[in-house]
């Protein structure tokens, strides 16, 4: 009975035992293995618990499919960038130690900037380099490019030349290039202009986007492509200046005149046309552009006329930040020798008389003031001279139109919508003329 007993309770006292048995083979194991090992089990350190630091957590852009170009800098496809979107091809500038890349690896520009490394391209061969820096042997040479470089890891630009001084003698003007991801000059030439003022530089940067991006009109103005507040990341010669990159023009309309003459017909309409749709697209957008000549418009190699330089526009009413003598009006030369040009209030029949100047010289191939040093063309005007326009020989509706705009009194100047009205463009016989081109 008692063997029958103890057959019944058997079964309950099974579970019981295995949770016995195999708490003390835990508990042997944890001793044994504390004890063999000289060590004790302690939770794991702040240290170990932290996660490890990686390029994406310290937010390095990392670059994927790259490859070392000749120049020392790298390009590939970006991800983690803090302002470029993942997947875009960028061209670091130069990289301090170009011989510590490798996979894996965080390497620093000279500009300061690092990059994580991971996987290269695919397809690099010895062959491949050797041809990429006779391709950029070549473009030096073709291109005549002085070495200088423009922008940042995003876009860059590859000067060309020797720079011209800008009409107001403050800015450098180079030709340049685009340049591909292999740091080769791409496409069309463009015009940088690039300056220590950079209070002007993004003035001009403003003034082309409040004109031609807004409005009813953008007049004949190049197209602004790029506004640098930092001119160059990449070379420290313009590192402290500021950069504008726009369309380039093949000659300044004044050039274009000393050489091929004074302008005629159709070719005197047309850029007639273009240097009153620039004045009305200026002045629809409250401007006064103060800077209005001949040497601020381009010809392209399509023979368009283009306006250029905006970085003296100011809002109506406010005061000049500069002047051209050849563009100043008599009220404002008498002001200026007065000691009063800086507090002068701008008007836009400010610009109709430039814009009377632009005429005559498009239409006689010379300034009306040439041969006369800056000095004596204010000290001229402050007179108040009448333009005397009789012994002109030109067309009688552009001769009647000048003289309208050159009028001493500037509340009798027509107003950019009565010039374009005016006899000359509405019925000179050349063909329709649109005032909302």
């Amino acid at each position: 009975q008692s063997n029958m007993l103890w057959r019944r309770r058997q079964p309950n006292n099974q579970p019981q035992a295995l949770v016995a048995l195999v708490i003390f083979l835990l508990t042997f194991r944890v001793q044994s293995w504390s004890s063999f090992h000289g060590a004790r089990v302690a939770p794991p350190s702040r240290a170990q618990s932290r996660p490890s630091t990686t390029a994406l957590s310290m937010n390095i852009p990392v670059l994927e499919n790259w490859k070392v170009l000749g120049n020392g800098r790298v390009t590939g496809s970006v991800k983690n960038h803090p302002s470029i979107p993942d997947g875009q091809i960028i061209t670091t500038s130069p990289l301090s130690k170009p011989e510590l890349a490798g996979p894996r690896k965080t390497v620093s520009t000279n500009s300061g900037s690092k990059y994580r490394l991971g996987s290269p391209e695919m397809q690099s061969t010895g062959e491949k380099q050797v041809s990429l820096q006779t391709l950029q042997r070549q473009a030096r040479l073709e291109k005549n490019l002085n070495g200088e470089v423009i922008g940042d890891d995003s876009r860059q630009y590859l000067l060309s030349g020797k720079p011209t001084k800008s009409t107001s003698r403050k800015s450098l003007i180079f030709k340049a290039f685009k340049a591909d991801q292999n740091g080769l000059p791409t496409g069309d030439p463009v015009t940088v202009k690039v300056s220590k003022n950079w209070e002007a530089i993004e003035r001009e940067a403003a003034n082309y986007n409040r004109i031609t991006k807004s409005g009813v009109t953008r007049g004949q103005f190049v197209s602004l492509i790029d506004f640098m507040p930092t001119a160059s990341v990449i070379t420290k010669r313009y590192a402290s200046e500021s950069a504008l990159v726009m369309e380039r023009g093949a000659v300044d309309l004044k050039r274009y005149i000393g050489i091929n003459g004074p302008l005629t017909g159709k070719e005197l309409r047309d850029a007639a046309s273009a240097a009153a749709q620039c004045l009305q697209a200026v002045h629809n957008s409250g401007l006064v552009w103060t800077d209005m000549k001949t040497e601020n418009f381009i010809v392209t190699e399509e023979g368009q006329v283009k306006g250029i330089d905006l970085e003296s526009a100011m809002p109506v009413k406010d005061n000049p930040v500069d002047y051209s003598p050849e563009a100043t009006p008599p009220e404002f030369a008498k002001a200026f020798l007065a000691g009063d040009g800086p507090y002068f209030v701008l008007e836009q029949s400010y610009d109709t008389w430039s814009f009377g100047m632009v005429l005559y010289e498009l239409s006689t191939g010379k300034g009306y003031w040439e041969g006369k040093t800056p000095v004596q063309i204010t000290k001229a005007l402050r007179d108040g001279p009448e333009i005397n326009l009789d012994d002109v020989d030109i067309d009688p509706k552009m001769k009647d139109l000048i003289r309208r705009c050159l009028q001493l009194d500037p509340k009798k100047r027509p107003n950019t919508f009565q010039v374009l009205l005016h006899p000359y463009f509405v019925t000179s016989g050349i063909g329709p003329f649109s005032l909302f081109t």
